[in-house]
Parts: C-alpha cells; sequence; structure tokens
C-alpha cells in the first residue's frame, strides 16, 4: 500500500473514530433532554389538573382525620368537611378532559377503583397496585413507562383535588421520530467527515510525497545513468526538505569523489609512465649487458634500483592515499606531539644518517590517532631531508598543538605554496628531484582528518617552514 493511502485511510480512520464519539455523545445528551422534556410536559399537567395547589390526597389529610365510622365523611373542623364535600360535588363524576390535552390516553381512577375514560377512542391504561393505592391514600405524582399494543409510552399518576388520581399517557412516536431524523443527520455528518478526512489526507499525502517522489525519480536515474551530477529537486516541508538537502550533500560529495577518484587515477597513471619507461629501457640495455663496460653496468644497475625504490614508494603512497584507512570509528586518544616528534627524527636520524632536531616547549597533549599523526611528520620531515643540503640540520619545532619542520634547501616560491599539498604537485624547483609528489597530499588528509590546518612558508633561516597545527582541548590549553 503506498505512503499516499496510508496517510488517507489514517486520517479516515481518525475522522471516523472522533465523529463516532461526537455523535454518540451528542445523541445520547439530546435523547436524554428529549425525555426529560417529555416528562416535565406531564408534569405541567398538574398544575391544570390542581389549579389552587389542593389534593384530595396531596398529604393534607392523615388517617386521623377520616370518620372512625367509615362513612366516607372526612373528620376534622366544620371547615374542612365542608370543603372536601364541595370537592366531591358534581364535578368529581367527570374526567378533565381539557386539562388533560395535548395526551394519547387519559383516565380518571377514582378512590374505589373506577375507571373513568376520558376519551371514547382513547388508550386504556393499566392500573397497578400502587394507582389504586394513590388513588385512596393520595401522594405525589408518579412517572413511568409501559407498554400498551407494542407501543411505549410514558404514564403520569397525579392526585386530583376532586378525589381519586388521573392518568395521563403520551407516546415515545414523536420523540422517536425526532431522534430516528438526528440519528441520520449524525451519521451523514459523521460519513462527510470522513470522506473529507479521507480526501484531504490524500491532498496532503500527495503534496508530502511530490518531493519524496521528485527524489526517487532522481534517485532511479543517478542509479540508471551513473550521472552524479544531476539535478536532485530540493523543497519540501520540514524534514522532507531536509531531505533533500541531504541528498544534495550526499550527492556533491559523492560527485567530488568520484572525480578527485578519476583524476588520482589520471594523475597515477601519468607519474607510473615515468618510472616503467626507464625501467624498460634499463632492462632493454641489460639484456646487452655482456658487451657493456662493467663501470656502465654498475651504473645501469644502480639506475634501476633507484627507479624500482621510486616506484615502490609511488605505489605505497598511492595505496596510503587513494583508501584512507582511517574511518570515523577510529578510536582517538590522548597524544604528545613532542613525542611523536621525537620518535619521527629518531627513526629519520637512523635511516638517513642526518642531524635532525627537535625543539620542543611545554607538553600538550591533543586528541588523535598517533600512528597517522607519525606518518604525517614523517613526511614534512623526509620531504626536508630530501630537499636539503647534504650534512645540513633539520628543525622539528613543537609548540602546543603546532609542528612545523624548517630546512636549509630552496624554500617554496610564492607562486607554488597553494598548491603545495596537491596530489602530485612537484614545484618548479624541485621537479627534477625523485619522489612522488604525494607525500605533502597525505600530510594535508591526515590532518584534515585530526580538524586541523596546514601551512607553509619561509624559514627563519632560509629554506621552507612546512607544518600543521591541530586543535587543542580546553584543559591541555
Amino acid at each position: 500500500m503506498s505512503l499516499r493511502w496510508r496517510i488517507a485511510l489514517v486520517l479516515a480512520a481518525i475522522a471516523a473514530l472522533v465523529g463516532t464519539g461526537s455523535a454518540i455523545g451528542s445523541y445520547v445528551t439530546t435523547s436524554r433532554q428529549v425525555h426529560r422534556e417529555l416528562d416535565r410536559s406531564l408534569l405541567q399537567m398538574e398544575q391544570r389538573l390542581n389549579p389552587n395547589g389542593v389534593g384530595a390526597g396531596a398529604d393534607a389529610d392523615s388517617d386521623a382525620d377520616r370518620d372512625a365510622d367509615g362513612d366516607g365523611v372526612p373528620g376534622g373542623p366544620p371547615e374542612r368537611r365542608a370543603a372536601d364535600a364541595a370537592l366531591r360535588g358534581p364535578d368529581a363524576q367527570r374526567c378533565p378532559t381539557a386539562a388533560v390535552q395535548p395526551s394519547d390516553g387519559a383516565q380518571l381512577v377514582r378512590s374505589d377503583g373506577t375507571v373513568v375514560a376520558c376519551y371514547e377512542d382513547g388508550l386504556t391504561l393499566p392500573v397497578a397496585d400502587a394507582d389504586l393505592a394513590q388513588a385512596r391514600d393520595g401522594g405525589g405524582p408518579r412517572l413511568r413507562t409501559v407498554t400498551i399494543e407494542d407501543g411505549d409510552y410514558r404514564v403520569l399518576s397525579v392526585s386530583w383535588h376532586h378525589g381519586g388520581i388521573v392518568q395521563v399517557a403520551r407516546g415515545f412516536t414523536e420523540a422517536d421520530t425526532l431522534l430516528a431524523g438526528l440519528r441520520l443527520r449524525l451519521g451523514g455528518l459523521v460519513a462527510a467527515a470522513v470522506l473529507v478526512a479521507a480526501a484531504a489526507g490524500w491532498w496532503f499525502a500527495k503534496q508530502l510525497v511530490r518531493p519524496l517522489e521528485r527524489l526517487r525519480l532522481a534517485a532511479q536515474q543517478v542509479a540508471t545513468t551513473g550521472d552524479l551530477t544531476a539535478v536532485v529537486p530540493a523543497g519540501g516541508p520540514g524534514e522532507v526538505g531536509s531531505l533533500a538537502v541531504s541528498f544534495t550533500t550526499m550527492m556533491d560529495g559523492l560527485a567530488t569523489s568520484r572525480e578527485q577518484q578519476k583524476r588520482l587515477v589520471a594523475d597515477a597513471g601519468h607519474e607510473l609512465r615515468t618510472p616503467l619507461t626507464s625501467l624498460r629501457t634499463n632492462i632493454e640495455l641489460l639484456e646487452r649487458a655482456q658487451r657493456l663496460p662493467d663501470d656502465e653496468r654498475a651504473a645501469l644497475l644502480g639506475d634501476v634500483r633507484a627507479e624500482l625504490n621510486e616506484l615502490t614508494e609511488l605505489v605505497g603512497e598511492l595505496v596510503e592515499l587513494a583508501t584512507d584507512r582511517s574511518g570515523p570509528d577510529e578510536a582517538f586518544e590522548p597524544v604528545r606531539l613532542d613525542e611523536v616528534a621525537e620518535a619521527v627524527a629518531a627513526r629519520a636520524r637512523r635511516r638517513s644518517g642526518r642531524p635532525v632536531q627537535v625543539v620542543a616547549g611545554d607538553p600538550v597533549e591533543v586528541s588523535g590517532v598517533r600512528p597517522l599523526l607519525e606518518r604525517a611528520v614523517a613526511n614534512l620531515v623526509d620531504n626536508a631531508i630530501k630537499y636539503s643540503p647534504e650534512a645540513s640540520a633539520v628543525t622539528v619545532l613543537v609548540d602546543g598543538g603546532s609542528i612545523e619542520v624548517c630546512d636549509r634547501g630552496p624554500g617554496v616560491a610564492p607562486e607554488d605554496r597553494p598548491h603545495i599539498f596537491e596530489r602530485f604537485y612537484r614545484a618548479t624547483a624541485a621537479r627534477t628531484a625523485a619522489g612522488s609528489g604525494l607525500g605533502l597530499a597525505i600530510v594535508e588528509q591526515v590532518v584534515d582528518r585530526h580538524g586541523g590546518r596546514v601551512w607553509v612558508g619561509d624559514g627563519p633561516g632560509g629554506g621552507a617552514r612546512v607544518g600543521f597545527e591541530l586543535p587543542v582541548p580546553p584543559a591541555a590549553d
């Protein structure tokens, strides 16, 4: 399932849940309000049935007030007996039809249990024992729900001031019709909300997926054609825009890496061609070695040996520069640069027999990979020895997080300094000397790996001054 459909379905499901919950809450609240209003309309009939607030059994009479001989005439003061007799006049025999409108059925239940219907074609309401007791003894109004002829009705039983009780019934048909219409409207609203949410989700997903789709097509084009310079569409909201920018940055990095790789291969091929041609020529001469004098033959073998050494050095530096075995997960550790300089100087003295002096200030630790730093310093020292006159000293200065190597050679011309750390670049004054032109490129690669910088300038006593500086931790500083 595509991302568009997933987003649309999720939003539709959320809308369905929220809409259904709201609809149920609204329906329940409205249903209770409608039934409460029905009960209120029935209870209002009590005021019409007993306009003066007097009821035959409304707790005004007690058993002590009734006549002891059971003649039906209440006891009590003469005024009270006269009032009760008046209440039992001719009106007490008729049902108060006008006072029970509107209703679906009404009837009068006398104290002796006789039922008088208010409507000729009205409903016959059930009379329970509680109704008969209320008709004899009086009491407050009572509401209950009954089922008559497969229909539900709300019945009010209220004491009447002429004696007995009046029962009034109103059906739930009107309320049910109202609630049925409400259910239809709420269902329609929920369905509409789900459709709108699904459509909005589809549109939003389309807008969201559009830049992702462009990125997918761009990635597919790169994978098909291998063209890392293809234009990657940018833009998009939030994280999508950041993804597009990151993808563009990655493509630029890959294109730069490929270009550097091509240039490295081309330069390596050019640099390897010279020693290979020289070796081929010398080998051809060696094939005729029996006709060469001994001194020429020895000189020829020395040239072959030198060419092999140069070729071996070039291949090793090419491998070192191309592989870059220092990974992002390589462990950094505290390293003292003065110890690195002393170790490199000791090896250089032993191999070359040249004086290499280390001048160090207060010892400072930097965070780095010691073998890589030793390789960088060794390249600087070897480069200085190579271009310094015989028996001249090479000085290694260590100051905080910086190391610089000074020689007594011809120095580096100002026009060559911006390119001196490029691969295979050879300064004008050094193009006839042996070397691969990769030593300083490796130094820059190691220093960049450690977050530092490189420089080249004039030495204090002539010659060149080449070095680098690494960041020093605040505590060490």
